[in-house]
């Protein structure tokens, strides 16, 4: 087969008539095709990559804004931190001064019990195991989990809005330079640490929670002890056995009597509910107060009752008038305290003189 070996090129003026012929070897004008082709792609190559460097470094510049706008906010975040931790501590301190005052012990079982209903915190962070090296603690968690771990963690939850998100877009972005390296390590260095603060603040909340209900019972406790005493006048009779003024045998007397006008006021002597207010056999017209923990107190020969049945009544207020009702042998209050039925003296518990 024939092939060409020469190319002629020629060149034909526009105001001349005389023709420029240009000859070129056949080899010369392919490689010269060749080359066109080879540098038309070259050009196109480097203009792209042009345009994604300059993509590229618009990008790197929006992350480094973020990355210096996120480490503001952790600066921010540690120092919060700092604080929540000081405040911690002060009401551990105080928890503890509570413990030895109202003599409560430890409730081991109570903070085993918290702790496995609580989350663990390495494994909602996505953490290696922390008897790990450095490194391979480091090496074991990918840059793209993080974002996926810190939408679940108690910081993303009280990150301003925005953010969390920006924090994720940076982590997530192509590589991980040293900057977000440093920042994602202080990102997880706060969020360990509010984990931290969270489980304490439980364990502290039910520890609380348990004092004030000590206190409140003691508290009630005393308010139900009858410490006034139910009636101005003279004590006529105490507690205990002595001759009957109705036929002269000795017999058990099971309260106090308190001897006065008709008409002085009779006052509860702790905090309590009324039991009873109804005329009873041999007291008369009686009062019965129910004060709680197995705590009754009567007042019997009254006058006129002034409360009723289910009514609660406070310490110090006016339940009756003293009178002479049922059997008695002039005007006079018949006051007993009764633990869980049993008659006990009264006057080891009235502190007034």
């Amino acid at each position: 087969m024939n092939t060409n070996r020469f190319y002629t090129l020629m060149l034909i003026p526009e105001k001349t008539a005389r023709v420029y012929r240009v000859i070129i070897p056949a080899w010369i004008a392919r490689s010269s095709l060749v080359g066109v082709f080879f540098v038309a792609a070259l050009g196109t190559l480097m203009t792209l990559n042009y345009w994604y460097v300059m993509s590229r470094i618009g990008e790197n510049k929006q992350l480094r804004l973020e990355n210096r706008k996120l480490r503001q906010q952790v600066q921010i975040f540690e120092t919060r931190m700092e604080t929540l931790e000081s405040t911690m501590n002060r009401v551990k301190t105080f928890s503890t001064r509570l413990k030895v005052i109202t003599n409560i012990e430890e409730r081991d079982n109570l903070i085993q019990s918290l702790n496995q209903k609580l989350p663990d915190a390495s494994r909602n962070l996505g953490a290696p195991d922390p008897t790990a090296a450095p490194e391979e603690a480091l090496a074991s968690r990918s840059t793209d989990s993080l974002p996926q771990d810190s939408r679940n963690s108690p910081l993303a939850a009280m990150l301003p809005a925005g953010t969390a998100k920006a924090i994720e877009t940076t982590l997530a972005a192509t590589g991980e330079n040293p900057e977000q390296a440093q920042l994602r390590r202080e990102f997880e260095t706060l969020d360990t640490r509010l984990s931290g603060l969270n489980n304490d603040s439980i364990l502290l909340e039910q520890t609380l929670h348990d004092q004030y209900e000590l206190l409140a019972d003691q508290r009630a406790f005393l308010s139900a002890l009858p410490t006034r005493r139910p009636s101005v006048g003279y004590f006529t009779s105490g507690f205990g056995v002595r001759r009957s003024p109705y036929g002269g045998i000795e017999k058990m007397h099971e309260g106090l009597d308190i001897a006065n006008q008709i008409g002085t006021p009779i006052i509860a002597t702790a905090d309590g509910t009324v039991l009873f207010a109804d005329a009873k056999p041999g007291y008369g017209q009686t009062v019965i107060l129910d004060h709680g923990y197995g705590l009754e107190t009567w007042y019997g020969h009254t006058n006129r009752i002034l409360v009723k049945e289910g009514q609660k009544v406070q310490r110090g207020e006016s339940i009756a008038q003293l009178g002479n009702s049922g059997r008695s042998t002039g005007p006079h209050l018949h006051y007993e305290v009764r633990i869980n039925g049993i008659p006990v003296d009264p006057l080891s518990y009235i502190l007034e003189n």
